[in-house]
């Protein structure tokens, strides 16, 4: 243990004998008892704005209402401040996926964070999708840096980036660029506390391999636990982790009780049953779901995301003979918190219709079968939900939430900004809105692949055998009605080129095979039809080609996918391995999102209706299938 605390071991104070998080310098006494008050929010991916909703009152009168973004968030923490110290975390995935946030690679997050005073922020994986500064995306010339554009962002932050298993290759020890460590220690209250970072271990199948080319990723066990050792050396009375895993648990009823977190998500409780001992509270995320529950005596906090809720835990300490204690049977854990600008009625009581706070990420059930999660609780801060009754202006910690001035005034250049582009229509009207599913087929995915396959086809002059469309890749709905090219960039936001690969049948019915057994995204197909059934121990793969006839093992297909799959992403890993030189093309001046919009404008197929369509993806089962 002591040569993995050498290894990775690098934390770095922050000058000063307090700062505190909302950023002003404050004398504090030695108060007998100090409640730290741990806020947590994760994968915002640049939803700054709020979602203004309309809303017909108890007395008839149409309102309007707000649910998230940074501004309001800001008032639920300046009314938590005036009671109590904040130590304010965020666990990764802070840029990437809004318009208003991709125009200026994430700066418009930076900004916003350094207004409302984060303590600290841990990398996620999408960190790293915006490549070198500047309009390239993925680092492929030497002189390119991989990771210009997030160094920019982490420089010009006024709070640490943690992260201790993001290894640079040439040294083997944590990067150690401007504004990064492993750890950190911080005064909070008056309370000296340590703050790890780190990331998913997942990182190189989920953003652009390309990109991580002078950075790997460390196991996070060992990583964290030399850096809480280091710590604990240094003094603090507590040690918090703010890490880019997570979990999704559905029921916050009791925060002992981990029946509904015990699913195919529950990365961060394994992660948190290993760190006993060394961290006593975790902030989580990347899994876009909720945590607030106790895993032993760590509690683990995480609330969904797009900037819609954040987490809290009440830490206690007491005065000892040698500076401040933990007291852990006075921990405290909080429900996710929505944001709302509207009083709230208790939970619980939502009609089952209402949409999800999980929805961004959570599994929906294939045709006849069941979920692989328990149903989660709806969101309250929803028309359907708060139609017809009285809508009092929010109230946290027992006064009224104002949002941010500071927050609007630094994000009002970045929003004008993005105005005219986002606006642009498409000249395409939704029947209903398309929803998405990360795990299993979706009349979303469908549509993209379909636009995948026929708009490459047209823009490279290639006959296209079959397009897949990854389930991590949508990151957003399309709405009902009119489409603004807004709408579709929130489902795109990556800038991904499109890429064409050669495949044998055979090697298309082992990247199905391998995609019906992982519990990463689903692949929706367009061009051909999967069948996917157990016989006895081992699981069959069919794959039917646009006449419902068996393709060809020996034939090669040509394939459409963005160049994140090209590169090796999801499933892809085994695939690219094997293939011969020459197998895949980039087409570096053809932008995948750009192509879909170019193709959506002319489309008129049957995937623009509200009318169900017959599945591509035929499970006997949802995935990851596991035989008998």
């Amino acid at each position: 243990m002591l040569l993995a605390a050498s290894l990775f071991s690098c934390t770095r104070p922050l000058p000063g004998p307090e700062t505190p998080a909302n950023g002003t310098a404050a004398t504090v006494s030695a108060a007998a008892e100090v409640t730290v008050s741990v806020i947590g929010t994760s994968d915002v991916h640049g939803y700054v704005e709020p979602r203004s909703l309309t809303v017909k009152d108890d007395a008839g009168t149409v309102q309007k209402i707000q649910r998230g973004g940074l501004a309001l968030f800001g008032g639920y923490l300046a009314n938590l401040r005036a009671k109590s110290p904040v130590l304010l975390l965020d666990a990764g995935d802070l840029f990437q996926g809004t318009l208003v946030s991709n125009l200026g690679e994430g700066q418009v997050v930076i900004d916003a964070y350094n207004v409302l005073g984060y303590s600290a922020a841990a990398l996620g994986n999408h960190e790293f999708d915006f490549g070198p500064a500047g309009p390239v995306s993925v680092a492929t010339k030497p002189e390119e840096d991989a990771t210009g554009a997030l160094k920019e962002r982490i420089a010009a932050a006024k709070f640490p980036f943690l992260s201790a298993n993001v290894l640079d290759t040439k040294t083997g020890r944590p990067v150690a660029w401007p504004n990064i460590a492993p750890s950190t220690r911080l005064v909070i209250g008056g309370v000296p506390i340590g703050i790890i970072g780190a990331i998913t271990e997942d990182t190189p199948r989920t953003t652009n391999i390309l990109n991580l080319r002078d950075v790997e990723i460390a196991q996070i066990i060992p990583a964290v636990r030399a850096e809480a050792q280091a710590l604990r050396a240094q003094g603090v009375a507590a040690v918090v982790l703010s890490v880019h895993e997570g979990a999704n648990c559905t029921n916050f009823a009791d925060p002992r009780d981990l029946s509904s977190c015990r699913n195919n998500d529950a990365h961060i409780l394994k992660v948190a049953e290993q760190l006993g001992g060394y961290v006593d509270a975790i902030v989580a995320g990347h899994s876009h779901a909720g945590v607030a529950h106790f895993v032993g005596d760590i509690p683990v906090i995480q609330a969904f995301a797009m900037g819609q809720a954040f987490g809290r835990v009440d830490l206690q300490f007491r005065q000892g003979p040698t500076g401040y204690q933990l007291d852990k049977s006075r921990t405290r854990i909080y429900p996710p918190t929505e944001l709302c600008s509207v009083q709230l009625p208790p939970a619980g009581s939502q009609p089952s219709a209402i949409s999800t706070p999980a929805a961004v990420e959570a599994p929906v059930a294939a045709a006849g079968s069941a979920p692989s999660a328990p149903k989660p609780p709806g969101w309250r801060c929803d028309p359907r939900y708060l139609a017809g009754k009285p809508l009092l202006p929010a109230v946290y910690e027992g006064a009224p939430v104002q949002p941010s001035a500071q927050v609007q005034a630094v994000l009002a250049p970045h929003i004008e900004k993005a105005a005219a582009r986002r606006a642009t229509p498409l000249g395409v009207t939704l029947a209903a809105k398309l929803h998405r599913n990360y795990k299993a087929e979706s009349p979303l995915g469908l549509l993209l692949a379909e636009l995948m396959r026929l708009g490459v086809a047209r823009a490279t002059g290639q006959q296209v055998d079959l397009a897949l469309q990854n389930g991590g890749g949508i990151r957003n709905e399309l709405p009902a009605g009119p489409l603004t090219y807004g709408d579709l960039f929130e489902v795109l936001p990556f800038d991904n080129r499109v890429a064409l690969m050669q495949l044998t049948g055979a090697q298309l019915k082992q990247l199905f095979l391998r995609n019906m057994q992982s519990g990463h995204g689903v692949l929706v197909p367009s061009g051909m039809k999967i069948q996917a059934r157990c016989s006895g121990p081992d699981l069959q793969v069919s794959v039917l080609d646009g006449a419902g006839k068996p393709i060809s093992e020996t034939r090669s297909y040509t394939v459409a996918v963005s160049d994140f799959l090209a590169s090796g992403g999801d499933n892809f890993g085994e695939i690219i391995k094997s293939m011969p030189q020459g197998a895949v093309k980039f087409y570096e001046n053809l932008n995948l999102r750009e192509v879909i919009a170019t193709e959506l404008k002319q489309y008129r197929g049957p995937l623009l209706t509200a009318q169900p369509l017959p599945m591509l993806l035929q499970l006997e089962k949802p995935r990851p299938i596991s035989c008998p």
